[in-house]
C-alpha cells in the first residue's frame, strides 16, 4: 500500500482527534461545570464512588462522607449512588466496579495533585479529580479510534477507512460520549471492543497465549463495567466466520487450542469475581441485584420507543446509525465478517432495548455507543459499495451531510443551545429539528400540540374571572387582590366553565396571571394549566401547558394557552393542577379570547 493511501486515513484520524479535543477543551469542558453538570455527577459519580470511598475515606460500608459531598458538590439531587442493603444495613454501590478500575490511574494523579495543593481539598470531588477523570477517560477514546482504524484497514481500503472514521466522530453521538460525557461507561467500552476485535483478528492470524490472556482480561473488564456486556465473549468466538464451513473450522481450532481458551476463561472469571467479592464484603451476600426495581422485559423489548421516540430515540436523534442497518447486508457478498457483525448488531440492540428504563436517563440512545466498532464494519461495507457507483454516491453523501448536521445540532443544543433535544413532543420536535433558536411559544409545544405564533385577528373576549367573589377553599387575598392559590394541601383549583357563544372563530386563547414563589424544576411536578373542550358532556379535546416552564423564582407573569376550536363544542373547562408539587402558585385574571388567523 502506497504512502499516499495510508496518509488519507491518518489524516482522517488526526482530524477526528482535533474534533474531540476541541469539543472537550473548548466547546464544553465538563470539568469546568458545577453540580449535576460536572464530570463527576449523575451516573459517573456512582461508577467513581468506589475510589474515594476506599482510598480517601476508608468507608466502603457506610459512606458516611456522602452528606458532605452532596452538600458541597451536589453531583445528584440526593444520594443515588448506593442503597442500604436490608440484611446488613450497609450501603451497596448501585453500579459495578469496572469503570472505577479504568478510572484508577487518573484518580491517583488527581489525588497526588490535590494533596500537594493548598487550593483544592483532597476530598475526591474537587477540581483536580474532575479534570483528571475527564481528560483521562477521553484518552481512552483516542486509543479506541487508533485501533478502529487498524481494524477497518484490515478489511477495507484506506479511503473507506478514512470516511468511516469521520462519519463516526462527526456524524454520531460518539463525539458526545468521547469528548463531553467521556467518563460514562460507553466511551471506555468502545475502546475495549476495538481492542477485543483487534486481538481476535491477531489471534486467528496466529494463535498466541498472550493474546488469549489479554482477550480474557478485556471480556472480563467489559462485563465488570456493564454486566450485559458479557456478550463481548461472542467476539473472540465468532469473529471472522462467514459460512457454515468456517463454523466447523473455528470449532476445530478452539478444540485444538483449548488450553488457550480455558486460561482465557479463567482470567475472565478472576476479573468478574471482583464484583461478588465486593458484594460479600459489604453485604454478606455473594450476589446482590443492585438495580433493585429496575429490570428487563426480555419478551417485550421497548424497541420502538428506544429507536424512535421523541423522548430519547436513538435513531431519531442519531440518524447516522440507520446506515449500518442497511450496510451490514453489503458485507454478505464479499464475505467480510457478515455473520458476526449482523448477529452482534442485533443482539446488542435487543439487550439494550429490553431494559425497562429504556431512555437511559438521556437521549440519542447512549447505551449503543460501545457497540459502534461492530457497527463500523457495516458502515464500511456500504461505503465501499457506494464508491463503486456514481449514482449511489450522489444519493449517499447528501444524506450523510444532513445526518452530520443533525448530530452537531443535537450536541450543541444538548449542552449550550436553547432548543430542547430530549423529553419533547412530536409537535416540538418537528418545529425545532435542525433549528438553532427557541422561544417561549415553542416551549408550549412540549405539552400542547397548538401554539399560535402570528397576530390574532378579529379577537373577542368571551370570559373574564378576577376571582373577586370566589369563596372556594383555594381563594386567598394577596396584596388586597383576590387570587386562586395552589399549595401542597390544595392541589386542584375549581373547574371554570366557559360556554360556547357560537362565534365562528378558529382559535381560543386562554390567559391567566401566575405568581411563583419558588420554581418547580421537576417537569412531572410542574403545575398544569388545562383547557378541555366538551360536546354533549364528552371531552373531545384536551390541551395543557406546564406553567413552571415559563416562570422563575418570585416572578409574576401572564401566560396563555392556545387551542384550535373543535368544529362543534358546547363548553370548555379550565382548571389548574399542582401535580403533587409543594410549591405555592397564585393565579389571577383568567380570561378567554376567541380569534382568527
Amino acid at each position: 500500500m502506497s504512502f499516499s493511501k495510508i496518509k488519507l486515513s491518518i489524516f482522517s484520524l488526526l482530524v477526528c482527534y482535533v474534533v474531540i479535543l476541541y469539543t472537550a477543551f473548548i466547546f464544553y469542558p465538563r470539568w469546568n461545570q458545577a453540580k449535576t453538570e460536572a464530570t463527576l455527577s449523575w451516573d459517573v459519580s456512582g461508577y467513581y464512588l468506589y475510589l474515594p470511598a476506599i482510598f480517601i475515606y476508608g468507608d466502603i460500608e457506610h459512606c458516611a462522607f456522602k452528606d458532605s459531598i452532596l452538600a458541597k458538590y451536589s453531583p445528584t439531587p440526593d444520594f443515588q449512588q448506593a442503597f442500604i442493603h436490608q440484611q446488613s444495613g450497609h450501603y451497596v454501590m448501585k453500579y459495578s466496579a469496572g469503570q472505577a478500575i479504568t478510572m484508577l490511574p487518573y484518580f491517583t494523579i488527581a489525588h497526588i495533585w490535590a494533596k500537594s495543593s493548598s487550593i483544592y481539598p483532597a476530598d475526591g470531588f474537587s477540581f483536580p479529580y474532575q479534570v483528571c477523570i475527564g481528560v483521562g477517560m477521553m484518552l481512552y477514546a483516542l486509543i479506541g479510534l487508533f485501533f478502529l482504524r487498524k481494524i477497518l484497514l484490515h478489511y477495507f481500503s484506506d479511503t473507506v477507512t478514512a470516511i468511516v472514521l469521520l462519519l463516526l466522530v462527526i456524524g454520531t453521538n460518539y463525539l458526545n460520549y468521547s469528548a463531553i460525557d467521556q467518563a460514562m461507561t460507553h466511551n471506555v467500552l468502545f475502546t475495549i471492543y476495538t481492542l477485543l476485535i483487534w486481538c481476535s483478528i491477531r489471534y486467528y492470524n496466529k494463535t498466541n497465549l498472550k493474546i488469549a490472556l489479554f482477550i480474557g482480561f478485556l471480556c472480563g473488564l467489559a462485563t465488570l463495567i456493564r454486566p450485559t456486556d458479557i456478550i463481548s465473549v461472542l467476539i473472540p468466538v465468532l469473529w471472522g466466520i462467514n459460512s457454515i464451513q468456517e463454523f466447523r473450522e473455528r470449532f476445530m481450532l478452539i478444540t485444538k487450542n483449548y488450553k488457550h481458551f480455558l486460561i482465557s476463561a479463567v482470567v475472565f472469571g478472576l476479573i468478574v469475581l471482583i464484583q461478588p467479592i465486593y458484594w460479600k464484603l459489604v453485604s454478606g451476600d455473594w450476589v446482590v441485584y443492585s438495580y433493585q426495581d429496575q429490570g428487563f422485559s426480555w419478551l417485550s423489548p421497548h424497541l420502538k420507543d428506544y429507536l424512535f421516540s421523541y423522548r430519547c430515540g436513538w435513531l431519531r436523534y442519531c440518524p447516522m446509525m440507520l446506515i449500518p442497518f442497511i450496510g451490514v447486508f453489503f458485507l454478505y457478498k464479499p464475505k467480510v465478517n457478515f455473520i458476526p457483525t449482523l448477529f452482534l448488531m442485533f443482539i446488542s440492540l435487543y439487550i439494550v432495548s429490553a431494559w425497562d428504563v429504556w431512555d437511559y436517563g438521556g437521549t440519542a440512545g447512549r447505551a449503543m455507543v460501545q457497540y459502534y466498532p461492530i457497527f463500523s464494519i457495516a458502515f464500511a461495507g456500504i461505503t465501499q459499495f457506494v464508491h463503486t457507483r456514481k449514482i449511489a454516491m450522489g444519493i449517499f453523501y447528501p444524506i450523510i451531510l444532513l445526518f452530520m448536521y443533525l448530530n452537531i445540532w443535537w450536541i450543541y443544543n444538548a449542552h449550550v443551545g436553547t432548543v430542547q433535544v430530549s423529553e419533547v413532543s412530536h409537535e416540538y420536535y418537528w418545529e425545532k429539528v435542525g433549528r438553532w433558536t427557541s422561544n417561549e411559544s415553542d416551549l408550549k409545544l412540549l405539552d400542547n400540540k397548538f401554539s399560535f405564533t402570528g397576530y390574532p385577528k378579529c379577537s373577542e373576549q368571551i370570559y373574564l374571572n378576577t376571582f373577586d367573589g370566589d369563596t372556594s377553599a383555594n381563594a386567598t387575598i394577596l396584596n388586597e387582590n383576590p387570587k386562586i392559590q395552589l399549595t401542597n394541601d390544595l392541589q386542584y383549583s375549581p373547574k371554570y366553565i366557559v360556554n360556547n357563544n357560537k362565534l365562528p372563530k378558529k382559535w381560543a386563547r386562554v390567559y391567566a396571571k401566575f405568581g411563583c414563589t419558588v420554581k418547580e424544576w421537576d417537569v412531572w411536578k410542574q403545575t398544569q394549566f388545562s383547557v378541555n373542550f366538551y360536546k354533549n358532556n364528552e371531552n373531545i379535546q384536551q390541551n395543557l401547558i406546564r406553567v413552571h416552564r415559563f416562570l422563575q423564582n418570585g416572578e409574576e407573569k401572564e401566560i396563555y394557552l392556545d387551542a384550535i376550536c373543535p368544529k362543534e363544542w358546547d363548553y370548555m373547562s379550565i382548571y389548574f393542577w399542582n401535580a403533587t408539587n409543594d410549591k405555592t402558585l397564585y393565579i389571577d385574571d383568567l380570561k378567554v379570547v376567541l380569534f382568527d388567523e
